[in-house]
């Protein structure tokens, strides 16, 4: 796909996510939140506008009842596009730890959910983060193509030490972004962001059971489902 076309599915996906918004207010509200968290912290915030619902829905799909209360970790919740779908999903029984690094979308996140007793923020690095068990369903909403190598391959060794065994790890990443974003690195830079990319695919190789294309979302995503057999 080329450069024009690419421009073109992003714009109409824009326009379809903002057309099919219930809560356009809300939309434009925390977007604007968004807009400056990204601003002060470029390094931390890959996205560039929240996530639509589509990929919200595609993102929670795997998790389901079980004969037992069910334990979910978010990491990088942002306004809570994915928390609210994760929550519709959940009993009163179950209980959903969120981790979010930036403070002021961490305030956005406890004023939207905080009266949910089952639902903790945590206002900190994942990497940080120590749980006192382990979780049936990570969802990530975190952005791997900036960061660096060593921290993508940090982070997807916590998540597999957070997951129980056969728990699913889900994630996504912007469609056309890997390739659009080779192009303009160069030298330590492009060879960092080559080997975060390898960090993703073998684990992805060992361990995908499901990729979902979502179109409906600024820009265009995959969502990714990985079981984790220990």
């Amino acid at each position: 796909m080329n450069r024009k076309n690419i421009i073109l599915v992003g714009c109409l996906s824009l326009f379809l996510v903002v057309c099919s918004s219930q809560k356009s207010k809300s939309f434009f509200r925390e977007s604007g939140s968004f807009i400056y968290a990204l601003f002060k912290n470029p390094t931390r915030i890959g996205a560039v506008a929240p996530s639509s619902s589509y990929l919200a829905k595609a993102i929670v799909k795997n998790i389901e009842k079980k004969d037992r209360p069910l334990k979910i970790l978010e990491v990088g919740a942002g306004t809570g596009s994915f928390t609210e779908k994760i929550i519709q999903k959940m009993d009163q029984q179950d209980l959903l730890d969120v981790v979010e690094l930036d403070a002021s979308l961490c305030d956005i996140l406890r004023k939207k959910f905080g009266e949910h007793k089952n639902v903790t923020i945590h206002c900190m690095s994942v990497l940080d983060f120590n749980a006192d068990t382990s979780y049936d369903f990570i969802i990530s909403g975190l952005p791997f193509n900036v960061f660096a190598s060593d921290l993508v391959y940090s982070i997807v060794d916590k998540y597999k030490r957070l997951i129980k065994s056969n728990g699913i790890i889900s994630y996504f990443e912007y469609m056309f972004a890997a390739n659009i974003k080779k192009i303009f690195l160069f030298g330590n830079r492009k060879v960092d962001f080559i080997k975060n990319m390898t960090i993703l695919a073998d684990f992805r190789r060992e361990f995908l059971i499901e990729k979902n294309r979502v179109f409906f979302n600024f820009p265009p995503a995959y969502a990714y489902h990985l079981q984790i057999k220990k």
